[in-house]
């Protein structure tokens, strides 16, 4: 029995999210994505007519990803889970996101796409803000997040979370043991969370 090769497709969006993390989505030419895929650069316009169209798919390919570990992590007790549990569970979503898939995620936060990115990518990255941003309001309504805008709080805790992963590297979130994660959440949690409550 032989085992069927590798969709071509996605290991051309496998090289692609590599030399994006290592070069940035500027500094890679479609050469490099072709050799890092193994096969030649027309392979490449056989699925994606352009580095952007391949920057897209890239794009939705590593958000659709966290967007799914996000929601399971939501959903997981639904309405029943306080605020803090759940942003325990965000904090988790994140740093196993973080941990499976470093260059995925070092791609999506530290880097800017604003240049290149379709309106289907930026739906899908306004999609992961709303869930975001209506955290913060339900736990804001609870009394659970101190007050301010959302959009600025779920940067800040992003920003934290980014900001680890970026001091992590290139050993990453699996050099870090469960009590050094569980600290930094405890932090970022105290930069949400009221202090007179």
């Amino acid at each position: 029995m032989t085992s069927r090769k590798p969709d071509l497709a996605q290991s051309l969006i496998d090289a692609a999210i590599a030399l994006f993390a290592e070069r940035t989505y500027e500094g890679t030419q479609m050469p490099a994505v072709a050799q890092r895929a193994g096969v030649g650069v027309g392979s490449i316009y056989r699925y994606f007519p352009s580095k952007e169209a391949l920057g897209n798919a890239a794009f939705q390919h590593a958000k659709r990803d966290l967007l799914h570990r996000l929601a399971d992590a939501v959903d997981r007790d639904g309405p029943t889970a306080s605020i803090r549990v759940e942003f325990g569970r965000f904090w988790r979503g994140f740093a196993q996101y973080a941990t499976e898939r470093p260059d995925a995620f070092v791609f999506l936060e530290h880097q800017q796409h604003d240049t290149y990115l379709n309106r289907e990518s930026t739906e899908l990255a306004a999609e992961i803000d709303r869930i975001a941003a209506d955290f913060i309001a339900r736990g804001q309504q609870a009394g659970e997040i101190r007050d301010g805008d959302a959009g600025r709080l779920v940067a800040l805790a992003l920003g934290a979370f980014a900001g680890l992963v970026r001091f992590q590297r290139p050993d990453g979130l699996k050099a870090l043991d469960q009590d050094a994660l569980d600290q930094a959440e405890g932090a970022v949690w105290d930069l949400l969370h009221p202090k007179d409550v």
